[in-house]
């Protein structure tokens, strides 16, 4: 069973209730949270942490595979029909990525999830 996961402040806190979920948005949320290798259950589990990267258009595709590497098990595992990722250089803020997943739950319900990630 899982439980729900509320995402605040852009994507980068996530708070647990014990109440049952019935979205894959805190699939999406622990995936990308959870540093690759930490995972005692699976090593593989999470993103691959490649540390600060600098702001370019290699940089950005690289980091949207990353993430679409470690969304991956949802469709394998039954999870999710698909799982797509866009990366952007954020106009606004030249040290970070915006990043967006867009998902489609095995039930056909639509779940997004944007976040940042950091490069220099």
């Amino acid at each position: 069973m899982d439980y729900t996961i509320t995402v605040e402040d852009g994507g980068v806190v996530g708070r647990m209730s014990w109440d049952q979920s019935e979205s894959i948005l805190n699939n999406i949320f622990l995936s990308l949270k959870v540093k690759r290798g930490s995972f005692f259950h699976n090593p593989g589990f999470g993103l691959l942490n490649r540390g600060r990267l600098k702001n370019t258009e290699a940089t950005a595709a690289l980091v949207r595979h990353d993430y679409q590497q470690a969304l991956q098990w949802l469709v394998d595992t039954g999870k999710a029909r698909s799982v797509e990722v866009f990366a952007e250089r954020d106009p606004h803020n030249l040290y970070r990525l915006k990043m967006l997943i867009e998902a489609v739950q095995t039930d056909g319900n639509k779940v997004s999830f944007s976040t940042f990630h950091e490069v220099i």
